[in-house]
């Protein structure tokens, strides 16, 4: 554990809730002599506190560290990807999210492709708890955004310039992805990468995505939905 999370990191007195003090201390078996590391993800600060009673914990004086941990220093350097998936099985979804958060993912972006199953409801608030406790093993200081539209036209409101991924090798397909110098890489991340589901894209959604930029993967094997967006995310990563 890098840090340790807390909303009102920053505080003299922080509480633990029981959930927390749990971890803290079952979990992680933290030790009452130690100073406990805690940032609030938002202020960029690293706060130092010791023990006080029970669930409290006390702010040490002239503590707050402004100086930046390094993978915030890395993410500075890194490409802001912003990564648009299909929603595909919830599960795989949350398995992949502290993954995609520690390789410095700016945003997940889900949408509900045609052949996504509709009656699957995203739960944000177990997404954030995983990023959050990604955070606390990584040492990232802040959370990757998540983001949901109800279809691809409402993606296009938002990432109107974003690349796609093709598994299958179709003539609209522009070369590999990996073939690209690092300018070029940077800027479809930033305008956001596109991987739909494990049925692919449905006609419709072939003629709508005609106009964008098409790429396909450079792999010996298939790759599902969830593995091509680590993968993604490792890419762009390893070309900062």
């Amino acid at each position: 554990m890098q840090f340790f999370y807390h909303q009102n990191a920053g505080e003299n007195e922080i509480i633990l809730d029981s959930e927390s003090y749990h971890y803290l201390f079952r979990v992680r078996r933290f030790n009452t002599k130690e100073i406990l590391k805690v940032r609030n993800l938002i202020d960029k600060k690293l706060y130092f506190y010791k023990f006080h009673k029970k669930q409290s914990f006390i702010l040490e004086s002239n503590t707050q560290d402004s100086i930046e941990s390094n993978s915030q220093k890395d993410s500075k350097d890194s490409k802001d990807l912003n990564l648009i998936l299909a929603i595909i099985d919830l599960k795989d979804i949350y398995e992949i999210l502290p993954f995609l958060n520690a390789l410095n993912t700016k945003s997940l972006n889900l949408f509900y492709a045609d052949f996504s199953q509709k009656n699957r409801v995203f739960n944000t608030q177990k997404a954030m708890k995983i990023i959050t406790f990604s955070c606390m093993q990584c040492g990232r200081t802040d959370l990757m955004k998540i983001n949901i539209f109800e279809n691809l036209d409402c993606v296009f409101k938002s990432y109107k310039n974003a690349s796609v991924i093709d598994f299958i090798d179709s003539k609209n397909t522009n070369k590999n992805i990996e073939s690209l110098d690092n300018l070029e890489l940077q800027n479809i991340a930033n305008n956001g990468i596109i991987i739909g589901p494990e049925g692919g894209f449905s006609n419709a959604e072939r003629e709508k995505l005609k106009k964008n930029n098409t790429y396909k993967l450079n792999t010996n094997n298939i790759l599902t939905t969830h593995l091509a967006s680590i993968y993604i995310a490792s890419l762009v990563l390893s070309k900062c």
